[in-house]
């Protein structure tokens, strides 16, 4: 992240104690070995202690893409499963995404820890809290929420929810082209620092009892039976943490002839980039064409999920819908929709989009919510 967060109680420097006979045991959170974004967090007990190690296999899903072809998955179809540890439907991978839709049928006490990726949910429906060791952070329908690997935490969720997520190997990151040399976001980007929700710290746990964390790899889990609460964390500082951010705080980037998805982007990893579509004005000039053009996705596949509102380029799109448009094919407005967008003046659609450099490759759950006829709707 790109401000400094404190709460609760620390020592007055790091790495030392202000009373031997209370210590408070340092955690060092962070990401690259010791060379990135970092928290010190400070527990109550040993962090390190756990009762008993199992492990669980995760059933990997299959990929069956072929052909190679543009795609529209209908993920409304999909039903409730599990929770955050076990309940996320995988519809698109890559070797460094996945792009996940999470339904859960229930709230679990049990823990939850990505060992290997950075995940960001966006809520399509309901509300909740994440809480982890460094606090409660509330959300609600059209948020954000990234969550750094590593992170142990659970999802208190109404039963309506529904969430779209995508785990990243590489750290999920605010756009370099926001921040200016000292690490703030600068005037002119889409949300400004105090739009970002961050955890807020409770009172630690100090109890005993039997708590599961369920730590997530490739294709198993390492489920930590402890027994001591996780959430005993006094005090923590630092610039790595999960935070929340709405998409209705957004200002989106508008311009006199139509802006490229670029302007829309909202986070940023190696392998991909997060865009949001949001109400906005249109073009102001008085002859534009206030629609995207076609275009062949020369270096990227592209990855769009409709959330709400009226989604003028595509048609048979709903809310849930998803497409998936591959480089090497070009595509664009289907049919009638640039003779029908002329004199519009504005759009109320939320839309999430991702751009990945790896080709990203339809699963068998994907293949089963598919509309097998999308690729043909240009042709009418």
């Amino acid at each position: 992240m790109v401000f400094y967060v404190k709460q609760g109680r620390l020592p007055e420097s790091r790495h030392t104690y202000d009373d031997r006979n209370n210590l408070r045991l340092e955690e060092l959170f962070g990401e690259e070995s010791f060379d990135g974004a970092f928290s010190l967090l400070y527990h109550l007990h040993e962090p390190t202690r756990v009762k008993k190690f199992t492990s669980q296999s995760i059933e990997k899903e299959k990929i069956t893409d072929e052909p190679y072809s543009h795609r529209h998955l209908k993920t409304s179809e999909l039903g409730r499963k599990g929770t955050i540890i076990d309940g996320k439907h995988t519809i698109l991978s890559n070797q460094r995404v996945r792009v996940q839709i999470l339904k859960p049928e229930r709230n679990t006490s049990d823990f939850y820890r990505n060992a290997l990726n950075d995940m960001l949910l966006f809520v399509h429906n309901g509300s909740g809290k994440l809480v982890s060791t460094m606090g409660e952070l509330e959300f609600a329908q059209k948020d954000y929420i990234y969550i750094p690997k590593g992170l142990t935490f659970r999802l208190e969720n109404s039963l309506d929810s529904y969430f779209l997520i995508f785990q990243s190997k590489d750290d999920i990151t605010l756009p370099g082209r926001y921040l200016n040399l000292y690490g703030q976001i600068k005037e002119g980007s889409p949300y400004y620092a105090r739009d970002i929700r961050v955890p807020v710290l409770k009172k630690p746990a100090d109890e005993t009892g039997s708590y599961l964390v369920y730590v997530e790899f490739e294709d198993y889990f390492v489920v930590e039976e402890r027994d001591y609460n996780p959430l005993d964390v006094e005090g923590w500082d630092g610039y790595l943490y999960p935070f929340a951010i709405s998409t209705e705080k957004m200002a989106p980037i508008v311009g006199k002839i139509h802006m490229p998805p670029p302007v829309h982007e909202t986070f940023s990893s190696k392998s991909m980039m997060v865009g949001t579509f949001l109400p906005r004005k249109f073009d102001f000039h008085p002859r534009s064409v206030p629609i995207s053009y076609y275009h062949n996705n020369i270096d990227v596949d592209e990855f769009l999920f409709y959330s709400s509102g009226n989604f003028m380029s595509r048609k048979g799109i709903e809310p849930g819908s998803a497409t998936l448009h591959v480089r090497g094919i070009i595509h664009g407005p289907q049919p009638g929709a640039i003779e029908g967008a002329i004199g519009k003046e504005g759009t109320d659609e939320v839309a999430v989009m991702i751009e990945t450099y790896d080709h990203l490759l339809l699963t068998e759950t994907g293949k089963k919510i598919e509309d097998p006829d999308y690729s043909m709707s240009w042709y009418q």
